[in-house]
């Protein structure tokens, strides 16, 4: 099993990039001409990066949701780069849009792309990562990401008396940064836990499995490691694997992907705090046509997180997302 894991993390490593090139490509962009959107309500979508399945699904619902009332669905990928992301809200303005999804790349840096839409009276629905300035969108649709990394330390107390602890950060992603956040308020006044590494992993395995092994030489009487998300707890699983020291790291990740709940059934990981993004992006449409009209009301939506450990992972599917 194993083995077959490495194999597949290097797969998934190598492969990820052409795939999300071809689906760029073949209809994830895609824009319309003036003949098409006639009586249309046409949304705008900019996520942080394409380059994670948990953004594929977001933006296959979001699609669904709008396409099933006949409107259509433009998306852009900022590919982690936010002055990107904020010339993609620009186009999206002059694509004629009438509503943006936005995920944003770094959350204190994104305002040059707020105050775009603003000026161009465009509703900004956030999704999944918040922004420094709130205010500029018309509603916020987040997961309880502070609660995720509650959540794991509360697992991670109730299965060890200590632990030396590794973080796998993204702190220029407020989601990311929450997440370790509540992790450690819920460690703190608990001596025996104690973080002996840390470092940045921008959320992608690929950065992630080369860190890890760097911090693992760093310190390495290291035993636990939890990550903003799952693709850098799937990098930091395939560097402890090649270091030969599996058997006595838990590890912890966020999202609830398929892959991440097939890898806590086998007990490889110890635990990953579910997301609900089909949820997420229901209530961000909702809302994205509230906002249309001038009638959203809610200013931030918490979506709840699922702590999924191999107590309870089957319950939630193994062969897809919750």
């Amino acid at each position: 099993m194993r083995v077959v894991l490495k194999l597949f993390l290097c797969v998934m490593i190598i492969c990820l990039p052409f795939v999300i090139t071809l689906l760029l490509l073949f209809g994830y962009s895609g824009d319309i001409s003036a003949s098409q959107s006639e009586n249309r309500v046409v949304f705008g979508a900019t996520y942080m990066t394409m380059n994670n399945p948990y953004y594929q699904v977001i933006d296959a619902q979001l699609r669904s949701e709008i396409e099933s009332k006949g409107d259509i669905l433009l998306t852009r990928d900022a590919a982690m780069d936010q002055d990107r992301q904020n010339e993609e809200i620009r186009e999206l303005i002059d694509a004629g849009v009438q509503a943006i999804f936005f995920t944003p790349v770094e959350w204190d840096t994104a305002l040059a792309g707020l105050e775009a839409a603003a000026r161009a009276g465009v509703p900004v629905i956030v999704v999944d990562a918040p922004v420094k300035d709130a205010e500029l969108a018309a509603c916020s649709v987040l997961s309880d990401n502070y609660q995720a990394g509650v959540l794991c330390a509360r697992h991670l107390m109730s299965q060890r008396d200590s632990a030396k602890i590794i973080l796998l950060e993204h702190i220029t992603a407020r989601s990311g940064a929450e997440r370790i956040q509540g992790f450690m308020d819920a460690i703190a006044g608990h001596p025996g836990f104690e973080v002996v590494a840390s470092g940045q992993s921008d959320g992608q395995i690929e950065n992630a499995m080369p860190v890890m092994e760097e911090l693992l030489k760093q310190a390495p009487e290291s035993d636990t490691v939890m990550a903003l998300n799952d693709p850098s707890a799937f990098g930091a699983l395939a560097a402890i694997e090649g270091a030969g020291m599996s058997g006595r790291f838990l590890i912890y990740g966020v999202d609830g992907t398929p892959e991440a709940k097939a890898l806590v059934d086998d007990q490889l990981m110890t635990a990953t705090c579910a997301q609900f993004p089909c949820q997420i992006a229901k209530e961000a449409v909702a809302q994205g046509y509230l906002a249309i009209d001038g009638k959203c009301e809610q200013h931030e939506i918490i979506v709840p997180v699922e702590l999924l450990t191999k107590e309870n992972v089957n319950n939630y599917g193994i062969d897809g997302w919750q």
